[in-house]
């Protein structure tokens, strides 16, 4: 069902009657025969094993005991949204409780071979051009400031203009990385396309597997969190990002320990100095000794 919410946007109108369908009676589609499931859809038998096949089960029998192992998890997950109603505490619980499990679904649905295989792209690509757009957008600055930190050669953009023309300067020794939670916006599927075109690597961050993007991407690398009505600000989708990003950065990490405890002790070096530590006087970034009051 986890996988069945990521996709549900892509889904043609025939398939989303079945998914709408498990959705909202999962219990009964464990039970049921795939003529049952069809029926009470209003659909062919071919379109739910059609489902089936897109979700990543050889049929309707494997779905049926993958969905029945989800939904007997002895770990209880609230998804209820925020109501005007609610006391403080119960919507300070729901919020927490919905980023939690957005958290946990997308380790579930996660390819840990797609993970390793993009942290080491990352690491021995020439350049690295990050990029989003929107709400995404404040996830590139945070990317780059941790890949930078292992001493990659890093660029971000969240200009659709300028990430287009630096995509366009990319070689078959670049990679790209692209965060887009829907997939399907214009700019990062662009932008992807010209790097695509100059032989660069294609990462993409998203919640739908079957989006625009991950099929001009190498590896895709798929967040599971549900959208609710609540204000951009306490989107789940942005920490479920995060958490890929600093996973990557770990991966890579370890992989260069060495090197990237080097790197960030010269960078540590630089701070200390610009603070003031060890005794010496502070200086600016540009070298200068900070004045003494």
């Amino acid at each position: 069902m986890i996988r069945l919410r990521g996709l549900y946007p892509s889904l043609k109108t025939a398939l989303q009657k079945v998914a709408d369908m498990i959705l909202r009676q999962p219990e009964m589609a464990i039970y049921a025969s795939v003529n049952e499931v069809a029926a009470a859809s209003g659909v062919s038998e071919a379109t739910v094993m059609r489902l089936c096949r897109i979700l990543g089960f050889r049929g309707f029998q494997d779905f049926k005991i993958a969905l029945a192992r989800e939904l007997v998890s002895p770990l209880e997950r609230l998804h209820e949204e925020v109501a005007e109603g609610d006391e403080p505490a119960v919507g300070v619980r729901k919020v927490f409780q919905a980023n939690i499990a957005a958290l946990q679904d997308t380790l579930e649905v996660l390819d840990m071979k797609a993970m390793e295989q993009a942290a080491q792209l990352l690491l021995h690509a020439r350049q690295i051009l990050i990029i989003a757009v929107g709400t995404s957008g404040p996830l590139v600055l945070d990317a780059g400031n941790k890949f930078m930190r292992l001493g990659l050669n890093v660029h971000c953009s969240v200009d659709a203009h300028l990430q287009m023309m630096a995509a366009a300067l990319l070689s078959p020794e670049d990679v790209v990385l692209a965060i887009s939670h829907s997939g399907s916006t214009r700019d990062p599927v662009e932008t992807a396309r010209v790097a695509q075109g100059a032989g660069a690597k294609v990462i993409c961050i998203t919640n739908n597997s079957l989006a625009p993007l991950t099929r001009i991407s190498d590896l895709v690398l798929v967040t599971a969190s549900r959208e609710t009505n609540l204000l951009a600000a306490a989107n789940a989708s942005l920490l479920c990002q995060i958490a890929i990003i600093d996973a990557l950065f770990s991966l890579m990490f370890q992989a260069r320990a060495e090197k990237s405890r080097e790197t960030l002790a010269r960078m540590e070096q630089v701070m200390g100095k610009i603070r003031g530590e060890g005794g010496d006087a502070p200086i600016t970034a540009s070298g200068r000794p900070w004045p003494r009051s």
